[in-house]
């Protein structure tokens, strides 16, 4: 059983799974190197469910499993702030969660409609048990690395009270502290979305209606004040049948698509924030392949010393620029995509058959 922890005021919330495992080993120091400073805990949370069909599903479980856990027990050795927690699923720590995220709702879902991550992101959030808390998921990448960065960003929750999350800048500005609005595209499940809007701050600001699960900073008193309790997000007719095809439950779309229409029925809204001096921002990578498992030590020295391309500002996902995408890509055809949804769909509906 996982002990408690403490409260404190800021805390670095990670989530991860075994099959992360070959890319934490390098995003992880990096994180810790960026962000050590600035916080008072860094929470590692350790998705360690297994799914046995459908899109989550995969091959070497126990061997991903026992090299995660080692890697994450040798860095904990080095760093004092560092804390090991694995998801529990079990019926208090539902209750409890159930309590702070979803009061209202007479229950809620450990995966989204599509078998997604959704009851792991507020379960770290709650584990953290800080005042502020700084959720990323275990393959962000970060430039700028700006020392001051968080503290920053609270005096700019202070300030504004309908912003409920900040992050850092969505990808290295453009000149003037743009970006490529075209990239931020909508959610499904979200309607009414408003256009971002650009802030006269003391460093590159944008304001949006939505966040997204991969990065954001959020004040836990500011949601308990402001929200309280999240009403889920029912999916529409079509992926609700597509989740019962797929052995799903149709209960809600993805935790970000959920909070987000929260924020919006509230008049919440993010904050991308770049900060002064280096600032941060954030880079995600799109794809996994071969290729980018062998760049990526060269790829986060080159992130972690501000060599970064012209085309790729702008953009929050790290693109050809800085990576060889070419085989991801030839392997995102829409032939291949259909095949691969044909053959969880099939593994799907043996698992579902075979308990009865």
């Amino acid at each position: 059983m996982n002990a408690d922890l403490a409260p404190v005021q800021t805390a670095l919330q990670i989530n991860m799974h075994p099959f992360d495992a070959p890319h934490v080993t390098h995003t992880l120091p990096h994180q810790i190197r960026v962000w050590e400073n600035q916080v008072d805990r860094i929470l590692l949370t350790v998705d360690t469910g297994q799914v046995n069909a459908g899109r989550y599903k995969g091959q070497g479980f126990d061997a991903a499993k026992a090299r995660l856990f080692a890697f994450m027990e040798s860095l904990r050795i080095k760093h004092p702030k560092l804390h090991i927690d694995t998801v529990d699923y079990g019926a208090e720590a539902h209750r409890k969660l159930g309590q702070l995220f979803f009061s209202r709702a007479p229950h809620y879902p450990d995966k989204a409609f599509d078998g997604g991550p959704f009851y792991v992101y507020f379960y770290g959030l709650m584990r953290a048990n800080a005042r502020y808390v700084l959720h990323m998921d275990s393959d962000m990448l970060f430039g700028g690395a700006s020392q001051t960065w968080i503290s920053e960003a609270i005096a700019q929750l202070e300030a504004q009270p309908n912003a409920l999350v900040v992050c850092p800048f969505s990808g290295p500005p453009k000149d003037g502290g743009d970006m490529s609005l075209s990239l931020h595209v909508g959610m499904p499940g979200v309607k009414h979305i408003l256009r971002a809007e650009k802030l006269q701050l003391d460093s590159p600001a944008w304001r949006f209606p939505t966040v997204s699960t991969r990065i954001f900073m959020i004040d836990m008193q500011r949601f308990t004040d402001r929200i309280g309790s999240l009403d889920l997000l029912r999916p529409d007719l079509k992926r609700r049948i597509r989740s019962y095809a797929f052995n799903q439950k149709p209960i809600s779309m993805p935790a970000e698509e959920a909070l987000s229409t929260n924020m919006i029925a509230r008049d919440l809204y993010r904050l991308d924030y770049m900060g002064t001096g280096q600032g941060m921002y954030s880079l995600h990578p799109p794809y996994r392949s071969p290729q980018f498992y062998a760049a990526l030590p060269s790829l986060i020295k080159r992130i972690e010393a501000g060599n970064i391309p012209e085309s790729q500002r702008g953009d929050f996902d790290i693109n050809s620029s800085m990576v060889d995408w070419s085989s991801a890509i030839a392997a995102k055809s829409r032939s291949k995509r259909y095949l691969k949804a044909l053959k969880h769909l099939i593994s799907a509906n043996i698992e579902r058959f075979s308990r009865k």
